[in-house]
């Protein structure tokens, strides 16, 4: 039996590859645009957390400190870039501020699209509050913050 040098190119291992900067490429570059800024924590249907803009309601997926993530019936609801006033009805309290579309995209698991808004107009008051309700959150989901 003869080893023969096959033409198809051996997969290199991802644990194996160089990411430092001199190994980048274009691509690998363009890859670090499109990672997240921040953190946002997932809602459960349960919460009940909602936004309003243009007067519907829209169920929050999940949300952080610069952000909210809605769901939408549809990928051409809200195109990225659309600034649009909200009311976020979040912990009995509503925080009214603007925000700009940063996506929309299909969600895996429920058929919807998931809409991320990036806030834009959060005065210092509508900040402490999603402050508090940011600090309850993630204290009910993973405990209490030391």
């Amino acid at each position: 039996m003869s080893k023969e040098k096959s033409d198809i190119p051996e997969i290199e291992p991802w644990e194996l590859k160089d990411f430092s900067p001199a190994a980048s490429t274009r691509d690998d570059l363009a890859l670090g645009k499109i990672v997240r800024e921040s953190y946002r924590e997932p809602i459960q249907e349960d919460e009940q957390l909602f936004a309003r803009i243009d007067g519907q309601s829209y169920r929050i997926i999940d949300i952080g400190s610069s952000g909210v993530g809605i769901a939408v019936s549809s990928l051409a609801e809200f195109p990225a870039g659309t600034v649009c006033a909200m009311q976020l009805h979040i912990g009995g309290d509503t925080i009214v501020l603007e925000g700009t579309v940063a996506h929309t995209s299909p969600s895996e698991k429920t058929g919807e699209f998931h809409c991320g808004v990036k806030f834009t107009g959060l005065d210092k008051n509508s900040e402490r509050i999603l402050q508090k309700f940011l600090t309850a959150h993630h204290a009910s989901l993973f405990g209490a913050l030391e």
